[in-house]
């Protein structure tokens, strides 16, 4: 029996990109068919479009290699991923975005870093060539953050969720008991040995990003409050800004004595004081919605129909 790898791909309203992204994936597992089966794990992830319709279209064209999941409602990239996961049969498992921006044509090369001996294998984009003025500043941002508060955690600069993980990986990141995961913080938490491929990355095939600036916001404030406490120790040092100033606006009113002086520093201290709390309490607001999501214990999504490839199934039994 050949080593079956499993590639998940998760879709939200991506009807046009269906087929094409099938069509790359066979095309793809036909190349490496001497060494590997191939499962590919199409997730429709509550979509309103007719990208179910499609995926089990292509399951019924290639049944011994689609697999298809079909959520219950929306739950997001990340619930999404993690059904993914958890249905995998693979000996080496891969993440990828289904708007072929991530190239097929490095999972080869992903795969002989897997066979070489890394559990991990990362794919970090070299350059943003094909993004906004505005998701290059904004990805950059984010990076710069989370490498500040990440601690002992060693993140790969401008790395998604394009990467692979080996069965034993798999398990483990199973096997955290958190609910509210977030896929490229958890993994680097493992640890495990990590190889990293850099790339170009690819003009999206059709449509249209899901991933606006409504969502990117709540997705990063997940993975900073995820991935460390920094933020809650960083409060510290608003506090020690708090008392300079006041310290200042005291030697400030006693220097220059008078009723203009005074009223100034009084209202300019209230407002810097109310600024330094709705920050603080933004901190601790975002650390206390995660462990409410966390003692809820609800899943991270709920898998409405599954209906495995006969490559999958061989591996069930």
């Amino acid at each position: 029996m050949k080593t079956l790898v499993s590639i998940i791909a998760p879709m939200y309203n991506e009807g046009a990109l269906v087929h094409e992204y099938c069509k790359e994936m066979i095309t793809m597992a036909l190349e490496i068919s001497n060494t590997y089966d191939l499962e590919l794990i199409l997730v429709n992830d509550g979509s309103k479009d007719n990208t179910y319709d499609l995926m089990l279209q292509e399951q019924n064209l290639h049944p011994d290699i689609i697999s298809t999941i079909c959520l219950s409602r929306n739950f997001g990239l990340e619930g999404a991923v993690n059904a993914g996961l958890r249905m995998a049969k693979g000996d080496a498992i891969i993440v990828m975005d289904a708007d072929l921006q991530d190239p097929p044509s490095l999972i080869p090369q992903m795969l002989k870093k897997w066979r070489d001996g890394a559990d991990i294998v990362v794919c970090s984009r070299i350059k943003r060539s094909n993004d906004t003025l505005f998701k290059k500043m904004g990805a950059n941002i984010y990076y710069k953050v989370m490498d500040s508060l990440s601690g002992k955690l060693k993140l790969e600069k401008s790395a998604a969720n394009f990467r692979l993980l080996s069965r034993k990986a798999l398990n483990q990141v199973l096997e955290l008991p958190e609910v509210n995961s977030v896929f490229r913080v958890v993994v680097p938490y493992i640890g495990m040995n990590t190889a990293v491929i850099g790339y170009d990355r690819d003009k999206r095939f059709a449509g249209e990003t899901k991933y606006n600036l409504k969502k990117m916001i709540p997705y990063a404030l997940d993975s900073i409050t995820g991935i460390s406490v920094e933020p809650l120790r960083k409060l510290k040092n608003f506090i020690i800004l708090m008392l300079l100033f006041s310290c200042i606006f005291i030697i400030v009113a006693f220097t220059f004595p008078s009723p203009l002086n005074s009223t100034f520093i009084i209202l300019s201290y209230i407002s810097l004081c109310f600024v330094f709390l709705f920050i603080g309490v933004s901190v601790i607001a975002e650390y206390l919605a995660q462990i409410m999501t966390e003692v809820k214990g609800r899943p991270i999504s709920i898998i409405y129909d599954y209906t495995p490839s006969k490559s999958a199934l061989e591996r069930m039994h």
